[in-house]
């Protein structure tokens, strides 16, 4: 199994991840770190967590791959560092969380480079019905960017709080896939991701550190899918996204060299 979705816990992962992914069958996980900086992080913090990330990667190079976290407000600077991290730190994709709407013209310029490496683009996303952030995506955000780019490979987290609603403004953009974070619960809500966009746009993943991931492979597995169906969300997905990254001169699938 692949979990597509995870956060280091500061510095490192959660105390115990690796041994839970031993226990339960978990041979990738793929992190980003935008958990502690805030919704607005300057560069200089931006850039030690993915410095950060990148140590962890190194000291354990078959478990943990890496999102590059970017605030798009941060403009050419931010660019150059994913650029850097793609391409000489071998991380695999992109990750958006709250600083800027994600159809937002500021956010153009990291997707367009994205797809130059093929690389997965993971967003958060979530409609709530009170608290929703200035700058939080939601569904229909992720539906606006993926009609702008059509190339670009989307990955829409945690199934974008409102599931059915959600769901219904992807499905048309067949470049967009989603994730089912977000609630230790909620197997019908895995259900119907896989029966409207298909088993092969849905990505098992856990949000780790702050969930359980026992609890989120249950509710997968209590989503009453069939084991062709389990095989592609539970790994095979993310693992074809992750063997078309490209690094500029060499292609990977998403483990450090």
């Amino acid at each position: 199994m692949i979990d597509a979705h995870v956060h280091l816990q500061g510095a490192d992962l959660a105390p115990g991840t690796l041994a839970e992914g031993d226990r339960l069958g978990v041979k990738l996980f793929v992190c980003c770190t935008v958990v502690g900086m805030g919704y607005y992080p300057k560069f200089e913090a931006v850039s030690k967590s993915n410095d950060d990330l990148y140590a962890v990667m190194r000291r354990h190079p078959e478990r943990v791959a890496g999102y590059c976290y970017v605030n798009p407000r941060h403009g050419k600077a931010a660019l150059e560092d994913f650029r850097r991290r793609i391409e000489d730190q071998r991380m695999i994709g992109l990750k958006l969380w709250v600083a800027t709407l994600c159809d937002d013209p500021l956010v153009f310029p990291f997707i367009e480079q994205a797809i130059t490496y093929n690389a997965p683009i993971l967003i958060h996303a979530w409609r709530k019905t009170v608290g929703q952030l200035p700058y939080e995506s939601t569904a229909e955000h992720v539906a606006n960017l993926a009609r702008r780019y059509p190339e670009a490979r989307i990955i829409m987290a945690h199934m974008a709080g409102k599931v059915e609603s959600a769901i219904n403004l992807i499905e048309p953009y067949p470049n967009v896939y989603t994730d089912t974070s977000g609630s230790p619960i909620g197997g019908a809500e895995v259900s119907i991701a896989v029966n409207r966009l298909g088993a092969e746009r849905v990505l098992f993943g856990s949000d780790l550190y702050g969930a359980c991931l026992a609890s989120n492979i249950g509710k997968v597995l209590g989503a009453g899918l069939s084991r062709e169906q389990l095989d592609l969300v539970m790994g095979g997905n993310m693992e074809r996204l992750l063997g078309g990254v490209s690094h500029g001169t060499s292609q990977t699938r998403g483990i450090v060299q």
